[in-house]
């Protein structure tokens, strides 16, 4: 009988004991799902804050003078706005000329924007500077795929990382007098150096000029370097170990100079070119006073607006020199700066931008072409005035991907041009000149 209480007691104690323990992983188990819970309210409790911060993004955007191209602009921000209704974009508007100081000095000082617009190569200096944020971590894989590779050449790094998207693209190219070249006898667009030549004393006969560029400001080697590439020359380029070394004191280099400054001594261009920007080329084109001018792709828009102009025009294909057919062309780029505390704010504002169509209108507005890949098979690149400088494209180029080009431009490149058209540098004095400017940055 004791046996059987003692086995009873033991019995008791021992379903105690795993009732206890089964009511403490109970409570523990009940406790844990509470800490869960409460730890997934807190994480989406933090999502509704940051989806309720409110958040300025600072863009700056070249332009402010083109009421179209601002009108895209502040129509995608306000969309956006619409979608995020807690960011805020602002664009800030610069102007061509000053919108390399301007960016550089902010860079400087430490206000740089979350997201900014540069021209050409002007990313180069910035990218070697650290500036950048790199563009994949912040937008879709999708979209940088949509753009020719040749788009984001000035954009990578050693390694291939990319800092940026391709703005806006524009190739120069050539529009000319239909109604000057039959005044003069001119039966087709000169295709050579030789042609030009040709085709220039045919039009000086008559009392014109043959063709005219901008020799003036920031713009005079945006006309200058194609004749540098169509003789075979370069202003710089990398050695074998990497480090850039002019290449202006070459037989090539030479050429270009010498017939550039041929085409004003003999007449064919005006020497006047010095003081006139894109503006004043234009209106001696559509004046009458000269037969060809080289130009960007925006220029289209504009003759096709002015009825005066109705049938006298054309565009044509560029010519080749010694060296080949080249002329400029290449995108602007937008970035996200590496200084910026909203980069996926920013990139959210970019990838919207070009999935919801305002990166199509804002070229499409500014008479300039996109690097997307499709863009060749839309309806706006077949138009016929725009097909020659389309075409162009293939022989595009783009001023030197070095650090300090902006710099030996602006001091020295520029400013040698003009001095060697308005006759205080021969050719040769140019060249070597330019040799000597380069290898002092260095």
């Amino acid at each position: 009988m004791k046996k059987l209480l003692s086995l009873l007691i033991v019995c008791t104690l021992i379903m105690a004991l795993f009732a206890g323990c089964s009511s403490s992983k109970d409570e523990k188990d009940a406790s844990n799902t509470n800490e869960s819970k409460t730890d997934n309210k807190k994480d989406k409790d933090d999502k509704k804050a940051d989806a309720d911060e409110q958040i300025t993004l600072k863009f700056q955007y070249i332009g402010g003078t083109v009421p179209a191209q601002d009108k895209v602009i502040n129509d995608a921000i306000a969309a956006f706005k619409d979608a995020n209704p807690n960011i805020t974009v602002e664009p800030i508007y610069i102007d061509w000329g000053n919108g390399h100081s301007q960016f550089y000095n902010s860079v400087m000082a430490g206000t740089e924007p979350d997201m900014t617009m540069l021209g050409g190569t002007w990313c180069v200096e910035f990218l070697e500077m650290g500036t950048f944020a790199p563009i994949a971590d912040y937008v879709s894989q999708d979209l940088i795929d949509k753009f020719i590779p040749a788009g984001f050449d000035i954009m990578k790094d050693a390694d291939g990382t990319i800092y940026g998207l391709p703005w806006d693209g524009c190739t120069w190219g050539l529009v000319y007098r239909k109604d000057l070249f039959e005044q003069a006898g001119i039966d087709k667009v000169p295709e050579t150096w030789d042609e030009l030549l040709e085709a220039g004393e045919k039009m000086k006969a008559i009392g014109k000029y043959l063709f005219t560029v901008s020799c003036s400001g920031f713009e005079v080697d945006d006309y200058y370097l194609p004749f540098l590439w169509q003789a075979g020359g370069e202003v710089c380029e990398r050695d074998e170990n990497g480090k850039w070394v002019s290449k202006m004191d070459t037989p090539e280099s030479l050429a270009a100079a010498e017939f550039y400054l041929k085409l004003v001594q003999e007449g064919y261009m005006p020497k006047e070119i010095t003081g006139m920007d894109a503006e004043s080329v234009l209106n001696s084109f559509t004046a009458g006073d000269t037969a060809m001018m080289v130009t960007g792709m925006w220029n289209i828009a504009n003759l096709k607006g002015m009825d005066e102009m109705d049938g006298k025009w054309a565009t044509a294909r560029g010519w080749a020199g010694p060296g080949g057919n080249a002329v400029l062309s290449y995108p602007n780029t937008v970035h996200i700066t590496e200084a910026s505390k909203n980069k996926e704010a920013a990139g959210k504002f970019l990838q919207f931008f070009y999935d919801e169509g305002y990166y199509d209108d804002y070229c499409i507005t500014s008479g300039v072409f996109s690097f997307t890949k499709d863009f060749v098979n839309t309806e706006y690149a077949q138009d016929e005035m725009l097909a020659p400088f389309i075409a162009d494209a293939e022989y595009g180029r783009n001023r030197p991907a070095y650090s300090k080009y902006e710099e030996f431009r602006s001091m020295h490149f520029n400013p040698g041009v003009q001095a060697m058209v308005a006759g205080d540098l021969t050719p040769e004095d140019f060249c070597n000149q330019m040799a000597e400017a380069f290898g002092s940055l260095e």
